[in-house]
């Protein structure tokens, strides 16, 4: 059984390995270069075509290895055909209506020959959901490819996850294309990840899109009872594609700008201008593509029930994450088409403008329903019986009336997120209480507990808090990793770890411009050698100054002690003078 894959594998990844540099060497001659343009990332010229390589190296594997069958004729020859149209793009630059014709027409070709949603009995509505998650995910990796090694390396995962999760299943049919994909893509990654030297193209994007796609629809789950978990499967393998392109189209929307035109506007730019390296920022993409990929293998072990409450939270962090890069700006004023002036005012667009807070009433009503279920979950063990869900349906109405209601009384909605404090938290402590309180005496009033578990109210409390208070601090956890990553510059070394060295800190991480880097404290009390303040150590005392400035090449001392005795001031300046080091006071850095 190994052999029957391996072999696969490794032809398709050798092939992929020689050819890729062949393919490169030919584009580069016969001048197929992808130069420098405004709506596109690549910063040098770049040798296109990789798609070529990608095609050969997954097409002649599968015709070998692959059992023909009705179906299998129909991939191989639907995808010549998207490669075909790739190829055509790459060369004369289709208009995006031709382009997106020509999809629909593969897509429903394939489907005749076989390859279609089978989990749904209706033809009528079976055919068109394929053809439209056929011609979905071909754009998805399309859009996706928008920066070295992320289209490539996305689809590699999915190729890999879709073989592990056929193989738990004993599916030949839907493991081996899969792995000969994954094979391909990961021979071709060694020439494309950053620094790119050759593109896969649309004609590489939109294979790889279709393949997978049409992989996906393929597979055990078409049988399965557990109709809600089948159809979520597909989805949870190409989260990362899907996740961009719905940003993509809706951020698109929202400024008036053409959703199919190119663009440095991806979630993947957007993170790099936020201050991530291209290469960090695509492997964070890649944790995130593992991520739901090992969510939709855990779905085969868990209760649906319990793989939709993971999921349902994770799309949550996802919408926050994408609340927090829609504000990064990377279109310019004249761009900005959702404020228009008409008769000298100007009009904004109302469900704009509250967007935020209609997302998180949204969101509360997800968690709230998620922090309740969740609770009997875990008072069960997992199992939920008619009864407690008979339970879970006539109670969960009233919870979510009372804890609205209070919510709105404690004034949930009126903050502002990345600046929430402790105070704050105190404040969704009492709300979450109180409506928890109020809750169960809503239960007793109605129902006198008859069939209710007290300890799940009990559990519900503590995990309505958790999540509340999570989502509350998601947009502040987002801003303090982006701006760690984004901190360099000269590096700075900052004497006094109290009150004002902790503001300067602070300064420096908010405040870009200053392009600093904080290597750590000195401070002359001893007990606070070895802690951490934001992330950033306390070194050593003043004793250590004149090592620490060399081991850790410091470029500036930043003395945050106000007051400070003058022949302590004349000693560090000594040292500083000595090394060749620019010393400043507080009162140097501080905004005026």
């Amino acid at each position: 059984m190994l052999k029957s894959y391996l072999i696969p594998f490794l032809l398709s990844f050798s092939l992929s390995i020689l050819l890729t540099p062949l393919v490169k060497r030919i584009s580069i001659l016969k001048g197929y270069i992808a130069k420098p343009r405004e709506d596109r990332w690549n910063k040098n010229p770049t040798a296109l075509f990789g798609g070529v390589a990608i095609f050969l190296s997954f097409i002649i594997p599968y015709i070998i290895f692959v059992k023909f069958n009705i179906g299998s004729i129909g991939i191989i020859l639907a995808g010549c055909l998207i490669f075909g149209v790739g190829i055509f793009d790459d060369i004369t630059r289709l208009k995006p209506y031709t382009k997106l014709l020509t999809q629909i027409i593969i897509a429903a070709l394939l489907v005749h020959f076989g390859i279609k949603i089978n989990v749904i009995p209706y033809p009528l509505i079976s055919i068109p959901l394929t053809i439209l998650w056929l011609v979905a995910i071909v754009n998805s990796f399309n859009l996706l490819d928008n920066m070295d090694g992320l289209s490539g390396g996305i689809g590699a995962i999915v190729g890999i996850v879709l073989f592990i999760y056929s193989l738990l299943n004993g599916n030949f049919e839907v493991g081996l294309p899969a792995l000969i994909l994954a094979g391909s893509l990961l021979g071709f990654l060694r020439y494309n990840f950053n620094p790119a030297q050759i593109f896969m193209g649309d004609s590489g994007s939109m294979f790889v899109g279709f393949m997978l796609g049409a992989i996906t629809l393929q597979g055990t789950w078409r049988e399965s009872t557990q109709l809600v978990m089948v159809l979520f499967i597909p989805l949870l393998i190409l989260a990362v594609p899907i996740f961009d392109t719905m940003f993509v189209t809706l951020m698109r929307s929202i400024n008036s700008r053409k959703i199919f035109k190119g663009g440095k506007d991806h979630i993947s730019h957007r993170m790099v201008v936020l201050g991530l390296s291209e290469k960090k920022t695509v492997i964070s993409l890649y944790f995130i593509g593992i991520f739901f990929g090992a969510m939709s293998i855990l779905s085969m072990f868990v209760s649906p029930i319990v793989i939709g409450v993971l999921i349902l939270l994770a799309i949550i962090i996802l919408l926050y994450f994408t609340a927090f890069l829609g504000k990064v700006k990377v279109y310019g004023q004249a761009d900005i088409g959702h404020i228009k002036k008409k008769n000298g005012s100007v009009v904004l667009n109302n469900m704009l403008l509250h967007k935020r807070r209609i997302m998180e009433v949204g969101v509360e009503f997800i968690l709230i329903c998620l922090a309740y279920i969740s609770a009997n979950l875990l008072r069960y063990e997992g199992i939920l019986t008619i009864d407690s869900q008979d339970i879970i349906v006539k109670s969960l109405p009233l919870i979510l009336i009372v804890k609205y209601l209070v919510f709105f009384k404690f004034g949930l909605y009126r903050g502002i997120w990345r600046y929430v404090s402790v105070l704050d938290l105190v404040n969704i402590f009492k709300a979450v209480s109180f409506a928890s309180v109020a809750s169960a005496a809503l239960i007793l009033f109605i129902w006198r507990f008859q069939g209710f578990s007290r300890t799940v109210f009990i559990i519900d409390w503590l995990m309505l808090f958790l999540f509340i208070s999570g989502s509350r601090v998601l947009e502040r956890v987002y801003k303090e990793i982006f701006d760690q990553a984004s901190l360099a510059g000269k590096k700075v070394l900052i004497y006094g770890a109290g009150d004002a060295g902790e503001f300067v800190l602070r300064e420096i991480k908010n405040n870009r411009f200053l392009n600093c880097e904080p290597v750590g404290f000195l401070d002359d009390d001893k007990e606070k050698i070895g802690h951490r303040i934001h992330g950033v150590a306390i070194l050593g005392t003043r004793s250590d100054l004149e090592r620490f400035l060399k081991s850790k090449e410091v470029d500036e001392l930043i003395i945050a002690i106000p007051g400070l005795d003058k022949y302590i001031l004349d000693e560090i300046t000594s040292i500083c003078n000595s090394l060749e080091v620019k010393h400043k006071k507080i009162s140097d850095i501080l905004p005026k």
